[in-house]
């Protein structure tokens, strides 16, 4: 019985001290690198086991953000001329990228849509600020390093109206309402699926402030990767580009340069979640928010009161188990009290505890 509880409590410690790189929200979970800013987004596919499957390419490096000022492409994350600096705001992680011409912060909020009864997806919500006393030409493209829909026989991308299995550009302004990258992975299906036009789900209780994005690039990765903006488009080209890449899809956004006044921002907004084809393309009357999941502070407080019932049924025999379950009840109730701090250290302990006396 200690040993159950142990495993309990740890895992919840585990989850409340995710540290600034990591974050997740019942069955999101996204890694961010802390030196560019880049992430990773990761979906639990096993709550049995914890497992997390990648929604697009795991390597963080390989998906960014380039801004475009004054007609000169930069690289948020590896460009010297902006500093990266990692936050949250209201439990959202903001990455903040900051020059002496421009502040670009980058947002996430965890999302679910109307068929999930969980956080299934992030909205990406990117502001370019002007902080120079003069007009600036912004403009501003995204990556994504998809992988789902690579394997043979698949196809890598699929809209509303279209099976993308070659170079396509997409305009905003057509009538796509989404693309989805799809696939199986160690014999799972997953999905990853994207914004075109404001999803359905969420329109009619916006702010007006969504803005498409002038088009989208299917094409092989690494073509898109090496240019510091456009790349030419070849109507119906593979996904290939010999002998470097094999099948490397990916998905580029662009929002064409636009003056920006002194002062003044610019906002982007995209939707990254599992496959729910309805919440893009039905109006509904609100966004659909995650669930509350419980604060760490009731979870601690649950695990105490399990471990008070275990010490009063007296099922624990062993002399120093009964001692290190008592322990550990004073440690988490000095921290609810906030009298005391966990750092990692107190994680190793607890992890001992548990093989010295969990057995």
């Amino acid at each position: 019985m200690i040993r159950r509880v142990l495993v309990l409590i740890f895992f919840f410690l585990t989850f409340i001290n995710l540290t600034a790189n990591e974050t997740r929200d019942r069955h999101i979970r996204m890694l961010i690198n802390e030196r560019t800013g880049r992430f990773a987004l990761y979906f639990l596919v096993d709550p049995i086991d914890m497992t997390y499957r990648p929604l697009f390419n795991r390597r963080s490096a390989t998906s960014f953000i380039d801004v475009n000022v004054n007609g000169v492409a930069h690289r948020l994350g590896s460009s010297r001329i902006f500093n990266t600096i990692i936050d949250r705001n209201n439990e959202d992680p903001i990455i903040t990228y900051e020059s002496p011409l421009l502040n670009v912060n980058k947002t996430f909020t965890p999302i679910r849509t109307t068929s999930s009864h969980t956080a299934n997806g992030v909205q990406l919500t990117i502001t370019v600020q002007n902080k120079s006393e003069e007009e600036i030409s912004v403009g501003l493209r995204m990556l994504i390093d998809t992988y789902l829909g690579e394997r043979r026989r698949n196809i890598p991308f699929v809209t509303d109206n279209l099976n993308i299995t070659r170079e396509t550009i997409i305009e905003g302004s057509a009538e796509e309402l989404y693309w989805i990258s799809r696939g199986e992975v160690r014999g799972e299906m997953i999905s990853l699926m994207g914004s075109i036009s404001e999803p359905m789900g969420i329109l009619r209780s916006g702010d007006g402030s969504y803005r498409v994005p002038d088009f989208l690039h299917f094409a092989n990765w690494k073509k898109l990767s090496d240019v510091p903006w456009k790349a030419p488009y070849h109507e119906g080209r593979s996904f290939n580009l010999f002998p470097y890449s094999i099948g490397d899809s990916s998905v580029c956004y662009y929002w064409e340069p636009e003056i920006l006044d002194r002062g003044r921002s610019l906002t982007y907004t995209v939707y990254l979640t599992t496959m729910d084809i309805p919440w893009y393309t039905q109006p509904y009357i609100e966004i659909v928010r995650p669930v509350r999941a419980p604060e760490p502070v009731e979870i601690l407080e649950a695990a105490i009161e399990t471990m008070e019932a275990v010490i009063e049924a007296s099922t624990v025999t062993e002399e120093t188990d009964l001692q290190a379950l008592r322990r550990l009840r004073g440690i988490l109730a000095q921290f609810i009290a906030g009298e005391i701090e966990l750092d990692e250290h107190d994680l190793i302990e607890i992890e001992t505890s548990i093989d010295r006396h969990g057995r």
